[in-house]
This record gives C-alpha cells, sequence and structure tokens, in this order.
C-alpha cells in the first residue's frame, strides 16, 4: 500500500489499529480481525456535541482515522488539503460563470459513462439545481429522482414541480416510525456497515436509494455539499456577529453548536465517557489553518469537521444499495474556487439597511431575514428553477421524531455507558439519537477482547 491518503471529505477514510500495525480502508475487517477492548470515550463525547467521531477518532478504542485531507508517510500523519479562504479579486459575474461550468464539469465527469442515472430530490435548491444541470447535459436521457416524506410533514410539493419541470421520472417513498426502529428498519444494517452510529437522514437517504437500485439506476447524485461550500448555514455563519472575544472563538461556538448540552450528557452518562468537545475539536482544528478573517472561522470548521459527517452517511447509504455515489458539490476544482470567493458572495445582505438591522441581534434571528445564505448558488439556480423553489426558507428534512416518542419514557440502554433509561426530558431527536447510539453498541459488543 503506497499511497494512503484519506480524502478531503471522507469518500475513502483509512483506519489503522494501534500504532499503525495494521492499516485499511475497511473498518469493520479491522474490527472483527482484532476485537477491541472498549468503546472510545472520546469517540462517544464527539458523537454528543457532532453526531460522529470526528478527527482521527473511531468509536472504539485503539482504532483511529487517518484525517480527512490528511496522508500517512513514514509513520507519520500530515495534511495534505485544508480549506483555505483567501479571497481573490474577481466580479460577481464571472464567479457566477466560473461556478456553474465547474459545477457542470462535476455533473459531467460523474455521470461520464453511465447509463441510468439517479437523484436525491428534496426539493431544495441545492439538489434542484444538480437534476437541472444534468438535464441541461442530458435533455433527451430518462433522468430518475427521488423523495422521502412523512405523513403530514414532507417537501413533495417542492420536489413534484422540480420533477414536472425537468420531466424526471419521480417516485416518492413516505416513511415512517417502524422505519427507523422497528424490526425491519435499516438502522442495524446501516450502523454495521458504517462501524458507527448514523446520523438521522441517512436511514431515508437509504431508503429512497432502494427504488434506484430496484430500477437499475447505477450513479446516484445528491446535493450534500452545497451548504458547506457555499454558505448555506446561515445561522452558524453569522456567528460572529455575536462574538465578543471574552473566551477563545470555538469555546463561543461550542457553546452554540452542541447537539447535545453538556447537562443533557452529564445526566445521561457515566462521567467516565464525558470528555472536554473544546479538547477533541482542536485536535481536530490546526490553529496555523485557521482564515485571517473571522468571518471564515465556522466555514473553515464546517469544511474541516461538520462535511464528513454528511458526505460519509450518503456513502454508506449509497454503497449499501450497490450505488456509485455522485457528489458534485465537495468537487475539489469547486470547492477550491469557491472557497477564494469574498464572503458577500456567499452569504449577502439583503440590502444596506438591512446589513444596519442586523447589528446587535442574534445571529439565529438574522439569517434569511436580513441576508441571503449561498448566494451565488441561488443566483445562478434563477437560470434554472422556479423562484418557488429558490428562495422558499431553509427547511430541515422534517423527520417526526417529536410526534413518534413523545410518550417514550425509557428505553433499555447499555449500563456500562448509561447512567439510567430514561429519556423523559430528552426531546424526540435526542431520542431517536441515543437510541441510535445504543443499537451501535449492541452491534458491536459481540466484538469485544
Amino acid at each position: 500500500m503506497t499511497d494512503i491518503r484519506s480524502s478531503p471529505f471522507g469518500s475513502k477514510i483509512y483506519y489503522y489499529f494501534r500504532n499503525f500495525n495494521q492499516i485499511s480502508d475497511d473498518l469493520i475487517r479491522l474490527i472483527k480481525n482484532n476485537g477491541f477492548d472498549g468503546f472510545s470515550a472520546q469517540g462517544i463525547s464527539s458523537f454528543f456535541t457532532f453526531r460522529f467521531p470526528i478527527g482521527n477518532l473511531t468509536m472504539f478504542n485503539d482504532y483511529y482515522k487517518i484525517p480527512c485531507g490528511s496522508e500517512l508517510k513514514e509513520n507519520k500523519i500530515n495534511t495534505y488539503w485544508c480549506p483555505k479562504f483567501a479571497s481573490i479579486n474577481i466580479s460577481f459575474d464571472e464567479a457566477l460563470m466560473r461556478v456553474e461550468h465547474l459545477l457542470l464539469t462535476s455533473i459531467k465527469d460523474l455521470i461520464r459513462g453511465k447509463k441510468k442515472i439517479g437523484f436525491a430530490m428534496s426539493g431544495g435548491v441545492d439538489s434542484s439545481l444538480v437534476v437541472a444541470l444534468a438535464r441541461k447535459l442530458l435533455p433527451d436521457d430518462e433522468l430518475y429522482t427521488y423523495s422521502a416524506g412523512f405523513y403530514g410533514e414532507d417537501e413533495f410539493e417542492y420536489s413534484r414541480l422540480v420533477a414536472e419541470k425537468l420531466n424526471t421520472q419521480h417516485t416518492e417513498k413516505i416513511l415512517n416510525k417502524e422505519n427507523y426502529i422497528g424490526k425491519d428498519s435499516l438502522l442495524a444494517p446501516l450502523i454495521c456497515q458504517k462501524g458507527e452510529p448514523l446520523h438521522p437522514n441517512e436511514i431515508a437517504l437509504a431508503n429512497i436509494e432502494q427504488f434506484a437500485k430496484k430500477d437499475g439506476c447505477d450513479i446516484f447524485l445528491c446535493g450534500e455539499g452545497a451548504d458547506d461550500i457555499f454558505g448555506g448555514y446561515g445561522q452558524n455563519f453569522k456567528m460572529y456577529m455575536n462574538y465578543e472575544r471574552d473566551k477563545p472563538f470555538f469555546k463561543f461556538f461550542l457553546d452554540n453548536y452542541r447537539y447535545f448540552s453538556i447537562e443533557d450528557r452529564n445526566s445521561l452518562l457515566h462521567k467516565d465517557y464525558i470528555i472536554d468537545d473544546y479538547k477533541i475539536l482542536m485536535d481536530t482544528l490546526d490553529e496555523s489553518e485557521l482564515p485571517k478573517d473571522i468571518k471564515n472561522y465556522v466555514p473553515y470548521f464546517t469544511q474541516k469537521v461538520h462535511t464528513i459527517g454528511l458526505i460519509t452517511r450518503g456513502y454508506n447509504a449509497m454503497s449499501f444499495n450497490g450505488l456509485t455515489p455522485g457528489f458534485p458539490f465537495i468537487n475539489m476544482e469547486l470547492v477550491n474556487f469557491v472557497n477564494s470567493l469574498p464572503f458577500k458572495f456567499k452569504v449577502n445582505w439583503k440590502d444596506k439597511k438591512s446589513k444596519k438591522k442586523a447589528i446587535g441581534l442574534n445571529f439565529r434571528d438574522i439569517s434569511e431575514v436580513f441576508d441571503i445564505p449561498k448566494y451565488i448558488l441561488k443566483k445562478l439556480a434563477e437560470k434554472y428553477l422556479p423562484n418557488k423553489v429558490i428562495y422558499r426558507p431553509k427547511y430541515g428534512f422534517p423527520v417526526p421524531f417529536d410526534f413518534w416518542f413523545e410518550e417514550l419514557k425509557e428505553w433499555d440502554l447499555n449500563e456500562e455507558i448509561f447512567k439510567s433509561n430514561n429519556l423523559t426530558n430528552l426531546n424526540g431527536w435526542k431520542k431517536f439519537m441515543i437510541i441510535n447510539l445504543n443499537t451501535f453498541l449492541n452491534e458491536f459488543i459481540k466484538y469485544r477482547n
């Protein structure tokens, strides 16, 4: 094995056992061959903050990743790629044409030689634009689009609008609680393939991709990565406006980012499994890589940490169904170009009055009210999609966990990790994530030494 590089965003990750004793791109094979001594406290703490083990962590003691964007040479790990945000001098119109060209090229490269092409299409701007650009490249081919939703909670209005406009073969899947935690759920099989708990949307992706597999699609494209590259997480990207410099920036950031609070984990976990998440984060980031402009601190974090969790969930779901994964937005030439653009090309104020009105407000109250996230991408989308799709408010995938788990008070949890089985004080999303983590523990405990 000569070229041991983990890709920048997780499409290929190498793992090693202890001091590089064994190296493989198949974590499950390493675990089955060697067993493990215990579940990683750092990995579990990372899951509670970031939803997955970040940096070099896995969920197992003595097993580590070669971090994304890093390579192993002569038993030393070095970074070969990181997000850089040095701004180039370019007009908006020129940048817009370049983005369109790079996205079209990325899609063209992915679909070259493929017979049937499937797309995850939520009805949001990112996935819809991917389909629209593919239709431009393939005006006469059949394109297959797939959407997931829930009874009373779906975005089918928008995905149907795009499917009709672009003349795709469109399939919808209604999901329910049984799809997530029932006896025939894909939760455990996906965990067993991945070697860590799932992202909540992974199950939905895997379900709609089963239709793509039956339809004979040999590649599956999605819009993951667009928010990360083009400034779609408007609230997070405006955090800098509330930073008061009374503590390190990423301490402030974590106080506003954690998926489970400090109080949550103190009430749920034995103390041996509670590790300082700020240290975990700063061991993953490299302060020498931080951008000069504080506006780009969160974009740097997003691509260094957050994007990897999204891309690995997509790869896991697609490979589970035997599909070639396609992520047009994480084409490295496109990523590097967009990173070089001025911040205002990605997150732009609606007008001068909006910029003034936003001063002093909490960052959560600014995004999409006073600014336009993914500004340059939305301007590109205006050439291809209805404004109704482009400029609707950002709407996270609406899994109705609160409704499903409203009456759930407890779950039979692993006694080594969890203090009790009581889930009463958690919202529905957190209840699912605890069940998700506990399912992982149950599936892998049989390989423990």
